[in-house]
């Protein structure tokens, strides 16, 4: 089935895909699914596709030709996927596979039995197959449809990306959301053609950068780490060590918050129960559903222009954008020398320790022609603020400047509590044994940049902050 572009539009509609203000946790305005009477649409009006006669004769139904090179590394690791459409297409429409024309017989036989490929395998000896699909790079898919005497082809992924395997099935299939089979974790690269809006946000967000912060630490093989880090582990069709058909659900993508695409039957998962899996007390700091949702705005990026988006990518894969999350619980700064009576040791050491001395390390640099001492993007990484939680402040008024450092809560949180209660686990931020590397990590970098800091190393500094 084909949908007209004004019964594309309805389709939208009804689904829910309207223009709407901002309304969840002071979200952006935006659009849901912008992009859905586009997909749905697929090319438009079909194109005749002069196929040799020896392949077109083969095209006797919906059919999805795979342009491929045996010695692609792309393509092999697209083949597990594109196994699996073949697999959900068995019966309904066909999959062929077209090596490009330098392809040796032998490569091709071994590429069969390496990657068990479970559809025809062609080599297009004279390139003519190429030539007829404007193929340019591999791996290519292109669905076709015999009409009328013609073979026509009515959508096109040049190239095709690992994760959209789902958008070939629901081509294939001729329904929006024939591909969307119940439980399926289908991964962001389905949900982000038609949520274009929503995908800019995500990329800005450190959802999208999950599981590199684990291969940095090369902890990406560490169980307890890697179920917060990608999709759907440990559940039917979800993110699997080793298995590279499931390689597009690492990172914290769609559905590790909405749940698995299938079915798309307009029933959702409610997200905000997702969060508590993962930001517990012990992987984050006096976390709140309240705290943390204004930081996944899905519309977030609909109010940068090109040049502010490319800025906020850059800063985010550097690891320099602001972590709001670390945000402690709110309460005012009561000062280091209220941790000296009980933490006599400890408050000896900070004393002497850089973190003690920031200030001073300022007073002979300037920062855009001005004392470094006096700028606010300066200081607010050599001493502490005079209230925790909240925004970081924009004026000198709001650190404790006359404290001459860093003090004891731009690590452990505001004190108050702490203080008044005499001591205790629970009104401050240990950061001890049982709060996790990363945690510790996400912390240090906010001002330990690679900019500011290129040669910072976590496990080599964490020695050095002993205490004594």
């Amino acid at each position: 089935m084909r949908f007209s572009r004004p019964l594309a539009a309805l389709l939208v509609l009804l689904l829910g895909s309207v223009a709407v203000a901002a309304s969840v946790a002071g979200w952006s305005e935006g659009t849901p699914a912008a992009n859905s009477a586009n997909v749905l649409q697929g090319l438009g009006e079909p194109v005749e596709i002069p196929l040799p006669a020896s392949l077109a004769e083969r095209i006797d139904g919906p059919t999805l030709l795979v342009y491929f090179s045996p010695t692609c590394p792309h393509c092999q690791h697209a083949q597990p996927e594109l196994n699996e459409v073949a697999e959900r297409l068995a019966g309904k429409a066909k999959v062929l596979g077209i090596a490009s024309s330098r392809s040796d017989p032998k490569a091709l036989d071994r590429y069969r039995d390496t990657y068990k490929v479970r559809y025809p395998l062609i080599i297009d000896e004279d390139a003519a197959i190429a030539r007829a699909i404007s193929a340019r790079s591999t791996p290519s898919v292109i669905y076709l449809e015999p009409e009328k005497r013609k073979i026509v082809a009515k959508d096109a992924w040049y190239p095709f990306r690992r994760g959209q395997g789902s958008l070939l099935v629901m081509r294939a299939l001729g329904t929006p959301f024939a591909g969307f089979d119940e439980g399926r974790y289908h991964g962001n690269a389905t949900c982000m053609a038609c949520h274009t809006e929503e995908a800019g946000a995500w990329l800005l967000s450190h959802h999208s950068v999950a599981w590199d912060t684990l291969l940095a630490r090369d902890d990406h093989q560490k169980a307890e780490c890697v179920g917060c880090h990608v999709t759907g582990m440990g559940k039917p069709t979800g993110w699997v060590a080793g298995d590279t058909a499931r390689d597009h659900l690492v990172d914290v993508g769609c559905e590790a918050c909405h749940g698995p695409g299938g079915p798309h039957d307009g029933k959702v998962d409610a997200p905000a129960e997702a969060c508590a899996g993962c930001h517990d007390k012990k992987h984050s700091i006096a976390f709140s559903v309240a705290k943390g949702l204004p930081l996944i705005d899905h519309y977030a990026a609909n109010k940068l222009d090109d040049d502010a988006f490319t800025a906020e990518l850059r800063a985010l894969h550097s690891g320099e954008r602001e972590r709001p999350l670390l945000a402690f619980a709110e309460g005012p700064h009561v000062g280091s020398a209220a941790c000296k009576s009980c933490h006599t040791d400890e408050h000896a050491w900070w004393s002497q320790d850089p973190h003690g001395k920031a200030m001073a390390t300022l007073s002979t640099k300037e920062h855009e022609g001005a004392p470094a001492a006096e700028a606010v993007a300066c200081v607010r990484c050599h001493a502490s603020p005079k209230t925790h939680g909240g925004p970081e402040p924009t004026e000198l008024a709001g650190f404790a400047l006359d404290e001459g450092g860093v003090g004891c809560e731009s690590c452990h949180g505001p004190g108050g509590a702490h203080v008044k209660a005499g001591g205790g686990t629970d009104n401050i931020e240990g950061l001890g044994d049982d709060c996790p590397v990363c945690v510790l990590e996400a912390l240090c970098t906010s001002c330990h940049t690679t900019t500011w800091d290129p040669t910072w190393d976590l496990d080599r500094r964490l020695k050095a902050v002993g205490h004594k």
